[in-house]
């Protein structure tokens, strides 16, 4: 796996850490500004997928949050 994964930075889907991190900085700076709803993918904004935005699939994430951080009292 040491091997492999350095290796892997070669590819045109993976990204460095030098890169990463000048991403990372970036977007925490807002030198890519994203609006609400939206991703920033190796310096470039993107919109989250489609089932993000499933109001049904979110409430029954939220429900499931509750349900696994309900206190046993």
């Amino acid at each position: 796996m040491r091997r492999i994964l350095p290796a892997a930075t070669l590819t045109p889907f993976a990204t460095g850490l030098g890169e990463a991190g000048r991403h990372l900085a970036d977007a925490a700076l807002g030198e890519t500004p994203a609006s609400s709803g939206e991703y920033v993918d190796r310096g470039r904004v993107a919109r989250s997928s489609p089932e993000s935005y499933d109001p049904e699939r979110e409430a029954e994430l939220w429900e499931a949050v509750e349900r696994f951080t309900r206190r046993a009292d």
